[in-house]
Parts: C-alpha cells; structure tokens; sequence
C-alpha cells in the first residue's frame, strides 16, 4: 500500500512492504531488547528503584504469571520491531538512517507519550523518567541494529 498525496502535491510514499524488512535485524534488535531490559531492570542497575516505585520485590515478581509476562513481552517486541523495520526501510536503511529513526521514536514519540500517563496515575516521577530512558534506548537501539542490517 502507498500513501500518495493529492494532484499538485508532492508525492510521499510509504511502502508497507514486509518482504523488505530486514528480518535477521529484526531478530539481533529483539534479542538485543530483550538483553538491553535484563540489564536496565537488574537489581544492580535500575532494578532496586523500579522494585520500590511499583512496591514489587523479588518473591512478588515470582509469584506472578511469568510464562504470560515473557510471552507477551515477545510478542510486542516482535510488533514493535517489525514496525520500526518498515519505517527504516523506508528511508533506505543505514546504522544513521535506523538510529535517527529510532530515536525520534524512541524518545520523540514513545517515551515522551508514556509519561503523562504516569503523571496521571499519580505514579512517581523517577518511575516515569527510568521507564521512558529505558523505551527511548530500547527503540533508539532497535532502530540502529535493524538499519545496521539494512545496509
């Protein structure tokens, strides 16, 4: 499917062409994210401050349905990183082209999007911002690996 602007204007086009997404990036870019948020979430890292501003510890994280957490988690970066593969090959792909496209979705959209819901939700501020970095990074690391791989 192509967007096409109306007679007189500039033609813009979007291709929503799956047999150009560059599927081993999409791959390394999921395994990446999945790497990415192991460290960010680790005790050692972000993980204490996240435990305290969710009031979640160790035991309660085990006691909850963890097959259905990772497996969702899975699913939407597989979303996610399939969508992010088609903006990056509309541009033509790249590692530059990817990053830029990444990190205006990272933190232009995705994670300046995600905080006035917690502001909403009355959740602590360092929540919102160590939980917006980490989108911004993720996406922005995304973008580059899927257009590292367009090249």
């Amino acid at each position: 499917m192509q967007i096409n602007a109306p007679a007189g204007r500039a033609v813009m086009g979007f291709e929503w062409d799956f047999g150009n997404v560059e599927w081993i990036g999409v791959i390394v870019a999921i395994i990446a994210n999945m790497a990415f948020g192991m460290i960010w979430y680790n005790k050692r890292a972000m993980g204490t401050m996240w435990m305290e501003d969710v009031g979640m510890n160790e035991e309660k994280i085990r006691e909850g349905n963890l097959p259905l957490i990772y497996i969702s988690m899975i699913v939407l970066l597989v979303i996610t990183n399939i969508f992010i593969a088609l903006a990056v090959m509309n541009i033509g792909g790249g590692l530059e082209e990817g990053l830029v496209v990444g990190a205006v979705l990272g933190f232009g959209i995705a994670a300046t999007n995600a905080i006035p819901h917690y502001s909403f939700a009355q959740q602590p501020w360092r929540l919102a911002i160590l939980n917006a970095v980490n989108t911004g990074v993720a996406i922005t690391l995304s973008g580059a690996i899927i257009g590292a791989f367009a090249e």
